[in-house]
């Protein structure tokens, strides 16, 4: 319970750039499949507690359904790192073209400087 509290508090503590500030963009790998490039735009680092490891962190969906959610322990912890920058490789190949929608931290779990930029909508041609 504590914890809990101080995970609603810690925005209002916190400078706005000591906080994770995650955005992602969409890419085709060479092998076709679909990669999510996210970057955290942070000043500091920061370790999210054992407690948000099983809570979703991306959730993707592909031509308007929803096909994976990733949970925060499946993603580089890298990412929690100041100024970082990861390439997550999923399951998925761009076979045809694509409508793809990514949203980071879609439950709000993990305090962020800036929610509003963690929807990445876009177009993917087939792979080639």
């Amino acid at each position: 319970m504590k914890r809990s509290l101080l995970l609603l508090l810690l925005p209002m503590l916190l400078p706005a750039g000591d906080l994770p500030d995650f955005h992602a963009g969409v890419l085709v790998l060479p092998d076709g499949f679909i990669a999510l490039r996210i970057e955290n735009a942070a000043s500091r680092d920061w370790l999210p507690p054992a407690e948000l490891h099983d809570r979703v962190f991306i959730s993707l969906a592909i031509n308007g359904i929803k096909r994976a959610e990733y949970l925060v322990k499946a993603v580089d912890p890298a990412i929690f790192r100041r100024q970082a920058r990861i390439v997550f490789k999923t399951n998925f190949r761009a076979v045809q073209r694509l409508r793809m929608r990514v949203e980071l931290n879609p439950e709000r779990v993990i305090p962020e400087s800036d929610f509003s930029n963690n929807i990445c909508e876009t177009e993917l041609p087939p792979a080639p």
